[in-house]
């Protein structure tokens, strides 16, 4: 009699620890997430909110942010459902929303491929060949060029040492220029680096794109005033509308085109591949095939 009343009583206790445990877990259908609205059974939760912020917040209150986006939010999930009401789930949207998937992780498997294997393969003489076969596909569409533009007034102090600075162009000269330019209202632009448009180097100055290209290409540090200032311009390098742009400006665009090419033979033979594997190991099925 003891043994049975200890049975059942052990049977009650386990029967209650289920109950409790059960009992917790519906006391919280959202498990440990935050919501932040419900329409019916569907749940906005404050990580997927978070996570929207920090993609596409730009800077915006926070809490601004979040109050329209969770009107949005509603608002497109009571519209979804409507939409749901009135739209049957048909065999062509269900195999519209399949294809859909499978585009999606061919193409997130296609980008690992590029990366992990197609990327370390191209190396810069490929990249260079590939230029040097096609120049033409690269042709400058606007003057450009690489130097510094200086604007200083027409009163400012030590101007024969600035010009000794500006035809210098050392690294110390430049300095120099910087410094000068930090105490004075001027207006110092250095892109040695970087490859500008000519004609926004003239907008900041009374000469047209034209003149400021003709009197760049006699002279690479030129100097010329108006009525307030004085200009400094040097052309360390000029390419002229028409030429063929340097491969440093144009490497990014020819390593994805030769990717690009490389992918579809690389995609091609892996396919290919899979295939002769998967008929080796007797994995693939062919029914109702009619007999020659």
């Amino acid at each position: 009699m003891n043994l049975f009343r200890y049975v059942e009583n052990g049977l009650c206790t386990a029967v209650m620890a289920i109950l409790l445990f059960a009992a917790c877990h519906s006391a919280d259908p959202h498990k440990g997430r935050i919501p932040l609205a419900g329409v019916d059974d569907t749940y906005l939760y404050k990580d997927e909110v978070d996570l929207m912020y920090a993609v596409n917040g730009n800077g915006e209150d926070s809490i601004a942010y979040v109050e329209s986006y969770i009107k949005k939010w509603i608002i497109e999930t009571l519209f979804y459902n409507k939409a749901q009401e009135n739209v049957a789930l048909d065999n062509d949207i269900e195999r519209r929303v399949e294809m859909y998937r499978r585009n999606l992780i061919l193409n997130d498997y296609q980008e690992k491929l590029v990366v992990q294997q197609l990327e370390p393969t191209l190396s810069n003489s490929e990249i260079l060949d590939f230029y040097n076969s096609n120049l033409s596909m690269f042709d400058a569409e606007e003057s450009l060029m690489k130097g510094y533009f200086l604007k200083v007034p027409s009163n400012s102090p030590r101007i024969n040492d600035l010009r000794k600075w500006c035809v210098g162009k050392s690294e110390e000269d430049l300095e120099k220029i910087e410094k000068y330019c930090l105490t004075k209202d001027a207006v110092f632009e250095c892109f040695f680096e970087e490859w500008l448009p000519i004609a926004g180097i003239a907008a900041k100055t009374p000469l047209t794109e034209y003149q400021l290209k003709e009197r760049l290409l006699r002279k690479k540090t030129i100097e010329f005033n108006d009525n307030s200032c004085i200009y400094f311009i040097s052309a360390d390098t000029l390419i002229m509308e028409g030429d063929s742009k340097p491969v440093e400006m144009v490497s990014g665009e020819i390593k994805e085109l030769l990717l690009n090419s490389k992918m579809t033979r690389f995609i091609k033979e892996r396919k290919s591949a899979l295939y002769d594997e998967a008929v080796q190991n007797n994995s693939i099925r062919i029914y109702n095939k009619k007999k020659p």
